[in-house]
This record gives C-alpha cells, structure tokens and sequence, in this order.
C-alpha cells in the first residue's frame, strides 16, 4: 500500500498531463447517475479532484461533496484546483476509516477502483456508508480492457491493479446488499451503479 501510495505522491503534479480524461464521457456517466441538488456525495480517490467541478455543478451549493484520497501530494492539487466551500478534501485510506458517521446520497469510484486490494471487501465496505436509497458507482471513461492494459505498461507498482469483469463487479454488488440499476461495458466506458 505504501509503494502505491508513494507512486501516487510521485505523478502528482504531472497527473493532468500523463490522463487523458474525456470530460463529456465523464458528464455522461454522471447524468447516468442522476445526481440531485443538495445531495452528500463521497468521491472516493479523487486525484486531482478530477470529478469535483462537475459534481459542484450537480449538488450545487446546498450540497456536500468529500473528496477523499491516501495520497497527500493528490490532495494538495486537488485542493489547488477546487476551492468549493462545500468541497472537503481529506487525506487517508476510506477503507481504514471504521468511524465515520457520515453516510451518502453518492459514492463515486471514478478511474481509481483497480488500485483497491481486495475489490470485494471495497464494494462492501463503501456500500455500508450509503443512504437508503443511495448510489455506489463505479465508473472509467475508458474501456475496461484499455484500463487493464495501461496499467501493464505505466509502472510495476500497478501492473496488476486491474478492472474486473462486470459479472464479478455484479456479485460483489449484490452480495453486498446492492441492486444494480446502470451498467455500461463497452469500448468507450465501463460503468457500474448500485443502489442500496
């Protein structure tokens, strides 16, 4: 976990530069997942707060937006970026974070869930901070071979942080009290939506 977060640290200010982040595929998937005003939303390894102007764009000033990320150097760009009065930006591993008593409309995976260990054990622990009613997404606007295949190529430290097939995202869902109401897998994106 450290090596990964350490390589996350180290790309950090060239993170914009090195992704390529198609924003009306990014736009799409959000109105995929419907996101309203006033909503309490988890951006669950936001980067560079990559997600953060179009989720402000969504829950507008009445809502509450988390952007969370173990890397510090992320956080500190992220930051930079986005100065949203609504947006707080915290710097540790959500996985490890047993006490928060927070609970949310949205939680949102965008381009960062490969990087979870135990994929099973994130769906399931992320599915307990919903809201009744409330939405894990998990979402790339890539495809999830492209995905697979980038991270082979752009360090060790992430050669094996891969996507799983959308059938094993599904049972990870429902195992963990979600119904999947959205999935898209194809060469452009892959999206996956759950409901609690």
């Amino acid at each position: 976990m450290k090596l990964k977060k350490d390589f996350f640290n180290s790309v950090a200010d060239s993170w914009d530069e090195m992704c390529n982040h198609d924003m009306k595929k990014v736009e799409y998937i959000l109105d995929l997942v419907d996101i309203q005003a006033g909503s309490r939303i988890l951006d669950v390894g936001t980067g560079t707060g990559i997600l953060i102007p179009s989720l402000y764009k969504r829950v507008t000033g009445s809502g509450k937006i988390k952007a969370v990320d173990m890397a510090e150097k992320m956080i500190e760009v992220a930051r930079k970026k986005n100065s949203y009065e609504n947006v707080v930006f915290e710097c540790n591993d959500i996985l490890k974070k047993e006490n928060d008593e927070e609970y949310y409309d949205y939680i949102i995976c965008y381009s960062m869930f490969p990087h979870f260990h135990c994929k099973e054990e994130a769906v399931e622990k992320l599915s307990r901070k919903l809201k009744s009613g409330g939405k894990l997404t998990i979402c790339h606007s890539q495809s999830r071979e492209a995905i697979n295949k980038l991270h082979k190529r752009v360090d060790d430290t992430v050669k094996e942080d891969n996507l799983p097939e959308m059938e094993k995202l599904e049972q990870y869902f429902s195992e963990s009290g979600l119904e999947v109401v959205e999935q898209v897998d194809n060469e452009d994106m892959f999206v996956v939506i759950g409901s609690r």
